[in-house]
């Protein structure tokens, strides 16, 4: 049945001339004509690239790949409405229009549905101030060593996985300066940026709208010599503007779903979002907390698709954990994508990260990275300190592409799956930070099966540490296991029996005086220690 959902509601409310007032809308089409599925080849909607991913995959052409038949593009043009942006996985587009005969519209037979995404007068002089504005950076010349290494990051990089070959979308809301910043140099001497679209504006730049997504850029992709490095500084980007930081609209959760379908078509791997969608200008727009649930907005319905297509989903889980909405926004509910929390530098959670579950029960965030005092690039060419589930996505993001950089024929989803089992609150997740940190050096072991090669890896961190430490222990034989802990002279601090049925064993240790200290773990016949340095 087709509907006119909200503008019949929405322009009584208003008392506009007709000449100041324009109306951009979501209308969604019937069907795709006569196009069927065996009426094209893979090769005639999608990049080599694209398909080779897929084929990887074993995911066929689907009907949410066809496009759109251009005679209903024409006849809305005919009748006055500019097309904005093209969504084939949901069968329409967003336009704009002043004036005109919506009833025109209703009648048309290939129609299925209209929804008004904004109202405007003539604003185009009256900006709001920016949403990203609490980023607040301190200038820090620290090193970005910690973020990584909190990871185990550093050991995929120690084996050449930097990201090569890799292709990462960043939809953001915009990169200023990014083509002028030193720690960007080498990405466009190494031709890593592969392009660049607004789909906010409609235009090829994006270097002079807002710099949040140079900041999250750099967490992935920076580098200054013994100063800075991005967790996947070797990979290539597609760089998108989806978000108009100056205003809160759904048109923007629609830019969002054709910047993915665009990274789809492109043979993108990995799509990183540090965007989130609760509360908008309008307020009779509002997602509710039931809508949560990964099937309701369009955001999340398209993130959810990105993955159905054999892409890696990173998304922010939010900045609202001190607020009176306190939950994931849109689209980190979104079913098979890793939602991203955040921790502090001691790995301990962040007040203001978004909570879970997902309206419907499911553990969201699903894994947490570093997104309290994270080290990343400012606009003004410095580095810096910020706070956010931002960095903390992209972060996440970067070491994936390392990862899956190791393993390129393991699926999207095997990926995600030994990223969130290496995570280490795996077997007790909670509300806020999902299945913990992961330790990529164990999943890396876990797509490697170290199941074959009985190896055993044991970790400690934060290490050094000033407080609470937490050791993590993989072993294919996780039978038979205990541990104890000694200080420099031989005395027994903690000692303890394992009897987890897991590959993937976490041992906390207290708080203890500064020194040195072993741990000690044995597993059957086979003893493992790790020195732990803890400091004032």
């Amino acid at each position: 049945m087709r509907r006119l959902l909200t503008l019949l509601i929405l322009l009584p409310l208003f008392s506009f001339s007709q000449d100041s007032l324009y109306i951009k809308l979501w209308i969604a089409f019937e069907d795709k004509g006569s196009f069927t599925v065996s009426d094209f080849t893979p090769s005639e909607l999608l990049s080599p690239r694209a398909i080779e991913r897929r084929a990887k995959q074993n995911i066929p052409l689907h009907y949410s790949d066809l496009p759109i038949p251009t005679d209903y593009l024409f006849t809305l043009q005919e009748l006055g409405f500019t097309i904005l942006n093209k969504s084939k996985w949901f069968n329409g587009v967003t336009a704009s229009y002043s004036g005109g005969n919506v009833d025109t519209l209703l009648a048309l037979d290939f129609i299925k549905e209209v929804d008004s995404l904004q109202l405007f007068l003539d604003l185009s002089n009256v900006r709001k101030a920016s949403k990203f504005d609490d980023i607040v950076f301190e200038n820090n010349y620290g090193q970005s060593t910690n973020q990584i290494e909190m990871l185990s990051g550093d050991n995929l990089h120690q084996q050449g996985y930097q990201g090569q070959h890799i292709h990462i979308a960043v939809l953001d809301a915009g990169f200023r300066k990014t083509d002028e910043i030193d720690a960007f140099n080498h990405l466009f001497a190494n031709k890593q940026v592969l392009g660049t679209w607004d789909y906010v504006d409609g235009e090829s730049s994006v270097y002079e709208d807002n710099y949040h997504g140079m900041s999250v850029l750099s967490t992935m992709a920076g580098y200054l010599e013994n100063e800075f490095l991005g967790t996947a500084p070797k990979a290539s980007y597609w760089l998108f503007r989806t978000e108009d930081a100056s205003s809160e609209t759904v048109i923007e959760e629609y830019n969002w779903a054709v910047a993915a379908e665009f990274a789809d078509s492109a043979g993108v791997d990995i799509i990183n979002s540090s965007l989130g969608y609760t509360t908008f200008d309008i307020s009779s727009q509002n997602h509710s907390y039931a809508d949560m649930d990964g099937k309701t907005t369009v955001i999340s319905r398209a993130a959810t698709m990105a993955s159905r297509k054999g892409m890696i989903v990173c998304n922010s889980a939010g900045n609202s954990g001190n607020n009176s909405w306190y939950y994931i926004g849109a689209p980190a509910d979104a079913d098979s994508i890793l939602s991203v929390g955040s921790v502090n530098a001691d790995g301990l959670s962040s007040s203001f990260s978004s909570y879970g579950p997902s309206s419907d029960g499911r553990v969201k965030p699903t894994v947490s990275a570093q997104g309290g005092n994270t080290t990343v690039i400012t606009s003004s060419n410095a580095i810096a300190n910020s706070n956010g589930t931002s960095f903390s996505s992209p972060i996440i993001a970067g070491m994936t592409a390392c990862l899956w950089q190791a393993h390129y024929q393991k699926s999207n989803m095997q990926i995600i799956k030994a990223i969130t089992q290496s995570a280490h609150l795996y077997q007790k997740p909670d509300n806020q930070i999902g299945f913990g940190i992961p330790n990529y050096s164990l999943a890396n072991a876990l797509l490697l099966d170290v199941e074959a090669i009985d190896e055993v890896i044991l970790d400690i961190y934060p290490n050094p540490v000033s407080s609470n430490a937490r050791a993590y222990l993989y072993t294919a034989n996780y039978t038979d296991i205990s541990y104890r802990l000694l200080d420099v002279g031989g005395r027994e601090i903690l000692q303890g029996k394992s009897d987890w049925s897991y590959a993937l064993i976490s041992i906390g240790i207290p708080a203890l005086q500064s020194g040195i200290y072993f741990l000690e773990v044995t597993i059957g016949d086979k003893l493992v220690v790790e020195r732990l340095n803890v400091v004032d």
